[in-house]
């Protein structure tokens, strides 16, 4: 071997070998409950998620963000356009699946689906 082959970071384990695609097979699972056969073909480790649009996406990513505590004191005052034209100002509390929690005036908690929530302000300019 030259120095230009040599492995750069050696680990101690088990050689690993990888399969081209064209060798790669697909083996069906049989699981046996209570005498009867059940057959899959694979299990996924992930679970879809229900389809949302890239824009509620981007909105819910930005949300989730917002509702960590550092960020909850730094983003200071937000304004949440939504899409029935009204304007709330405040914090957000909690993000869940498909509701957000906002903190109005320090002390009222609202709950709003997250679809509803068209526009993220932060000191007048949306926030990216």
């Amino acid at each position: 071997m030259s120095a230009l082959n040599d492995p750069i970071l050696y680990i101690s384990g088990p050689p690993v070998f990888h399969l081209p695609p064209q060798l790669r097979t697909k083996e069906e699972v049989e699981i046996v409950v209570d005498e009867t056969i059940i057959e899959e073909e694979s299990t996924s480790i992930y679970e879809m998620k229900k389809k949302i649009s890239e824009k509620n996406i981007a909105v819910f990513e930005k949300l989730k963000f917002l509702s960590k505590p550092f960020q909850r004191k730094v983003y200071r005052p937000l304004s949440f356009h939504m899409v029935d034209g009204s304007i709330i100002q405040g914090e957000v509390q909690e993000v869940t699946d498909d509701q957000v929690i906002i903190s109005t005036n320090g002390e009222n908690l609202e709950t709003y689906p997250i679809h509803q929530v068209n526009k993220i302000f932060w000191r007048g300019s949306i926030l990216k």
